[in-house]
């Protein structure tokens, strides 16, 4: 049998447990999957010492709390749900710089410091060329054109595309591109070898997106849809 806990190790639990509760609040509030799913895996345990009936609590906290950060951390609908404001914001952020017409962040993997006078490249595209932050050294023949160099043809502040591909990356996001009637979508990154995409799609006219139609597509909220292309 299960010795009852005393009542410090009781108040201590519940102090530790609601702490628990409120790190996973902020979690959810600042979608922070890992440290949600951490809270969750501490506070649930914690709080069935503190109760009487052990096994009971920590099976019906464990189901309702890894039932709760699945749907907000495994499940599309909840990542909207919780990201609508930012993914707002994203779309307001492209409206505003009509001569990006499509981006992709790609890879980055920069050589250490002590190699860093050599040329390379990152895989970032915008408006369909491939770009690079870096500065060629010596002479080399490449495709890639001077990130900088092509915003600046593109008339859009260096300052604000940073800050574009900052909020991408914190909502994990590949990129975006834009389509007929305002549509600005936004990419979610594509596994290897996978030939279709998801995105997030902005209609201004509330409209389905057009070649749209597979079984997962569907509407999340008003203007707004979410749609697998291949």
């Amino acid at each position: 049998m299960i010795a009852p806990p005393s009542d410090g190790t009781r108040k201590a639990c519940l102090v530790v447990g609601g702490c628990g509760v409120v790190v996973l609040s902020w979690a959810l509030v600042a979608y922070a999957p890992a440290i949600g799913i951490a809270a969750v895996v501490v506070a649930v345990p914690v709080f069935a010492r503190a109760a009487k009936h052990r096994v009971a609590v920590f099976l019906a906290m464990a189901a309702i709390g890894g039932g709760m950060t699945w749907v907000a951390f495994g499940t599309t609908t909840g990542y909207f749900l919780l990201n609508r404001s930012r993914l707002d914001a994203v779309v307001a952020e492209i409206a505003a710089m009509p001569t990006l017409v499509s981006f992709e962040r790609g890879r980055d993997d920069p050589p250490p410091a002590a190699e860093r006078t050599a040329w390379w490249e990152s895989t970032r595209l915008i408006n369909g060329q491939r770009v690079t932050p870096y500065r060629p050294q010596g002479a080399r023949d490449t495709d890639s054109l001077r990130e900088i160099d092509v915003l600046r043809e593109l008339g859009v502040p260096y300052a604000r595309y940073l800050a574009l591909c900052g909020a991408l990356e914190r909502l994990g996001l590949a990129g975006f591109t834009r389509g007929p009637g305002g549509e600005i979508g936004l990419n979610e990154p594509i596994p290897g070898g996978t030939p279709w995409g998801t995105s997030f799609v902005y209609r201004p006219d509330d409209a389905f997106p057009a070649g749209s139609g597979a079984e997962s597509d569907r509407r999340l909220a008003p203007n707004w849809f979410f749609v697998t292309r291949g």
